[in-house]
């Protein structure tokens, strides 16, 4: 008889699995689905929002960081354009005392040359070209002894040279 009662299980079980479920045993199957359907939809809802709190956390570190990286590189712009500006202001200024000097310079020469010529070009250049003129001097007594004759032979030059203005800006030199 045993057997029989697990056969009889077996088709009972067979036949409720062929034949249609009742409505109440339906819809209680149907109830237990939607539950089991919105737990797993609570929790994708719950990681979903878990995703997004952190992605919105991320995104404002990643802000902060960008910002701070910002701040700091400017901080080093302003430093460089503030080092910058002072070589400009210092060039300016080494610029504008250069081009004092030079007018002062160009104001002393003019003023010089306008009312004794030959004074100003000896007082200037004498002073350029005495060490040219030195030495010359002493490389060609020691090369030749003739070289100290030519000198003395430009010296007439020189003299003719004194009644015209730009002679004697020349003659000046082999004169000192």
């Amino acid at each position: 008889m045993a057997k029989n009662q697990i056969s009889k299980n077996s088709l009972k079980k067979l036949l409720d699995s062929v034949t249609p479920m009742a409505p109440d045993a339906a819809e209680k199957f149907v109830r237990d689905l939607l539950k089991v359907g919105d737990e797993r939809r609570r929790d994708a809802e719950k990681v979903v929002a878990e995703v997004a709190a952190v992605a919105r956390r991320s995104a404002e570190q990643f802000s902060v960081n960008v910002q701070k990286e910002v701040a700091k590189q400017l901080g080093r712009l302003v430093v460089r354009i503030d080092q910058v500006e002072k070589q400009v202001e210092t060039l300016n200024k080494n610029l504008e005392a250069t081009r004092a000097l030079l007018v002062a310079a160009a104001a002393k020469g003019l003023s010089k040359t306008s009312g004794s010529a030959p004074v100003a070009s000896t007082a200037k250049k004498p002073a350029t070209k005495k060490p040219v003129a030195k030495k010359a001097a002493t490389k060609k007594p020691a090369t030749k002894k003739p070289v100290a004759k030519k000198a003395t032979t430009k010296k007439p030059a020189a003299k003719k040279a004194v009644t015209k203005k730009p002679a004697a800006k020349k003659s000046s030199a082999p004169t000192s």
